[in-house]
């Protein structure tokens, strides 16, 4: 009787409440994985409704905690962002993406001292994390520490040499120690990595300006504020085709700074979609084969134009660009051929007559080259 009592009790352990535990996480996983979909498409305020619906489920999920964070870090909500990895840390105290993105957010407050002291628990359990100590190290600027930033960024440039920004925070902190060639020296390779990038031109012309060099420092100044303007320009225009998709004005304007940057790379998409807009408008074709060939595509840049010339068969700059095409490619009849057929349609531009006299020096027709360089000077007065 002892032992059948014992299998009964056995037999009726009551277990409904672990199921409904581990079906209240299943669905939290389900949130889980719905939020991270709605993160990566940049859709922050769908992800932090899937994550804290996940987390009424299973508030001790700190994937669910750590995520929210990082969305409400996206939202600008530095503060909420702050209370979720806390939360995720309490749970899992020795996390580093949770203690790098506390450390961040409280930079983002403000708090330097708080940013230091979880970026160093971060390098304490991970060594070659080059993203703390870049971090860190302007924590340490703005702690004034700048003997100790330099130490911290010259470890972050060893893990990651390419990083411009990291060689711009390094000339800064030599600049603030007056160590000048040391900050023009960081200030110039940060401009080497990114010639475009306009902080390094900024610390570069306080830094001539600081030693009497006023040319210098008022020439890479000018050139802080050229790209300064260009970077603003870039996000007005980023915003305008993104908050009205049809707006011819603002895919041209975009691809044209493009253009102007020798970003041709992002140029392709943005004159396509000029393209898809505007099918009539010639010059989006130019600009798209243009920065084709800049990038090497010459085959691709060919059909583009040939597409152009479609549109509309008389435009001498089509086959100006085609006769380019053939070019680069030594095909020099057709190239030839192409370049005499613009210049029927408009004889008195000086830049195709210029092009014709190189392609003729090239193929040592002297006098047709001749002949033409003439042309070329002439319609260019």
């Amino acid at each position: 009787m002892y032992m059948s009592g014992l299998c009964l009790m056995v037999l009726c352990i009551p277990t409904p409440v672990q199921t409904d535990e581990n079906a209240r996480h299943m669905e939290s996983v389900t949130h889980l994985e719905r939020g991270l979909e709605q993160l990566f498409h940049g859709n922050n305020r769908g992800a932090i409704a899937e994550f804290e619906t996940g987390l009424e489920l299973d508030p001790a999920h700190y994937e669910l905690h750590h995520y929210l964070g990082m969305a409400y870090a996206n939202m600008r909500f530095p503060n909420k962002a702050v209370a979720a990895h806390r939360q995720s840390l309490e749970l899992i105290p020795d996390d580093i993406e949770s203690l790098l993105s506390l450390a961040k957010a409280y930079f983002v407050l403000g708090q330097w001292a708080k940013a230091s002291e979880n970026l160093q628990k971060v390098i304490t359990r991970s060594p070659t994390y080059a993203s703390a100590y870049s971090f860190l190290g302007r924590a340490q600027v703005k702690l004034l520490q700048f003997a100790g930033a330099t130490k911290t960024l010259k470890k972050a440039i060893s893990l990651n040499p390419e990083t411009p920004e990291l060689h711009y925070e390094l000339g800064h902190t030599y600049f603030n120690q007056n160590k000048y060639k040391q900050a023009i020296l960081y200030f110039q390779k940060a401009i080497k990595l990114d010639s475009r990038y306009s902080q390094p031109h900024h610390g570069l012309g306080t830094v001539y300006l600081r030693l009497g060099e006023k040319e210098k420092g008022r020439a890479a100044m000018r050139r802080f504020q050229q790209l300064d303007s260009e970077f603003a320009q870039y996000h007005i225009l980023s915003r305008l085709t993104h908050t009205n998709p049809d707006s011819i004005q603002g895919w041209s304007g975009l691809g044209r700074l493009l253009m102007r940057q020798k970003n041709y790379a992002e140029a392709i998409p943005v004159f396509e979609k000029c393209i898809q807009l505007e099918p009539e408008n010639i010059s989006f074709y130019h600009q798209l084969s243009q920065s084709l060939i800049n990038l090497g595509q010459v085959k691709r840049a060919r059909n583009v134009v040939l597409n152009a010339i479609v549109v509309n068969p008389n435009e001498p700059d089509s086959y100006n660009i085609l006769g380019v095409t053939f070019w680069i490619q030594d095909d020099i009849s057709k190239a030839v051929e192409a370049l005499l057929k613009a210049v029927t349609f408009a004889p008195e531009l000086p830049h195709l007559h210029l092009n014709l006299a190189k392609l003729y020096n090239r193929i040592a027709e002297d006098k047709r080259a001749e002949e033409h360089y003439q042309l070329y000077q002439h319609f260019l007065k």
